[in-house]
């Protein structure tokens, strides 16, 4: 179902259905941890800059100094997290369709 043939009569595999699913989930890991870096350093520049401002305010708290900007590093390295997340399970989800 996955093979396709081509005109000159050889057989040609999907991309999904190569056989390839090591790929598919190193591929989601290494998005999972791309992601949780890159959100980490742009929460922790975002809340430096605000820092640098006078502080950061969650919900019209105003917190100032270092513990604003580890607690909008935290926040931002957990929604990494999750973004990361979800690329994992739609790269498990193609690993797992290029088994069959």
């Amino acid at each position: 179902m996955g093979v396709r043939s081509m005109p000159n009569g050889q057989k040609r595999r999907g991309i999904i259905r190569g056989g390839n699913a090591g790929i598919w989930r190193s591929a989601g890991w290494k998005i999972l941890r791309v992601s949780i870096i890159l959100f980490t350093v742009m929460g922790f520049l975002a809340s430096f800059a605000a820092m640098q401002n006078g502080g950061v305010t969650f919900n019209g708290v105003l917190v100032e100094g270092w513990t604003g900007v580890w607690y909008v590093t935290g926040i931002a390295a957990v929604a990494g997290f999750l973004f990361g997340a979800i690329w994992l399970l739609l790269f498990k989800a193609m690993s797992m369709a290029s088994k069959n």
